[in-house]
């Protein structure tokens, strides 16, 4: 067999081996592709960028998602849903309610750390993505804020934790958290204080969660 006639044979096998794809495989498979470009070239990824890693025409990856912004904006989702996935795990499991939470938020935070430590590029995307108040980010920041909030209700109810509307007190503590959970604020803590704890950040949410006389609010 000539060189030629090898190449065109591995072509026709790599073609054969996309069309066996279930609509579902192919679109989970152009995903990966877009989140391993996002982290390697960041916002200036393109379709065609895409389409030429995944092996496939640009107008295939068309045929899922219709612009940039619906991959990017699908990449996103997949990723924060599996985040979501793996925070209500963590908060099903033994121990009382500021454990849980504590597991929940160290699981938030490992998982965004690993899965962006040294991807800059992507973090440019998550910036676009928070300054312009995606769905998917709106969507990821309401549930979490919502699991807490359920998780501190039921700690009010044993007597763990002082008063407060527990779906506000859900929201501070997200808030009070961002810098674990954010991963631009990850990368830019670990830089301005190496020896900073994740751990710090909870311990001060769970003791102001546990104060059954709290100041009046501002």
């Amino acid at each position: 067999m000539t060189k030629k006639e090898k190449y065109h044979s591995s072509l026709v096998r790599s073609m054969n081996v996309v069309e066996r794809r279930t609509p579902e495989e192919t679109r989970a498979a152009i995903m990966q592709v877009a989140w391993d470009l996002f982290r390697e070239l960041g916002p200036r990824t393109t379709i065609a960028d895409v389409a030429e890693k995944a092996g496939m025409s640009s107008a295939n990856v068309y045929r899922f998602f219709p612009s940039k912004q619906a991959l990017t904006e699908a990449v996103c989702q997949s990723l924060l849903a599996e985040l979501l996935k793996a925070a209500r795990a963590a908060l099903a499991g033994p121990g009382a309610q500021a454990e849980r939470i504590a597991n929940m938020m160290m699981t938030l935070h490992r998982q965004m750390r690993d899965q962006m430590t040294n991807a800059e590029r992507a973090h440019e995307i998550v910036q676009i993505a928070i300054d312009e108040y995606w769905p998917p980010i709106a969507d990821y920041i309401r549930e979490c804020a919502a699991m807490l909030g359920e998780a501190i209700a039921k700690g009010q109810a044993s007597g763990e934790f002082g008063p407060g509307d527990p779906a506000e007190l859900g929201w501070q503590a997200c808030q009070a958290c961002i810098v674990i959970h954010d991963p631009t604020a990850i990368a830019q803590c670990a830089a301005i204080r190496p020896d900073f704890r994740p751990e710090t950040a909870i311990d001060f949410v769970l003791r102001a969660l546990a104060n059954h006389t709290p100041p009046a609010p501002l």
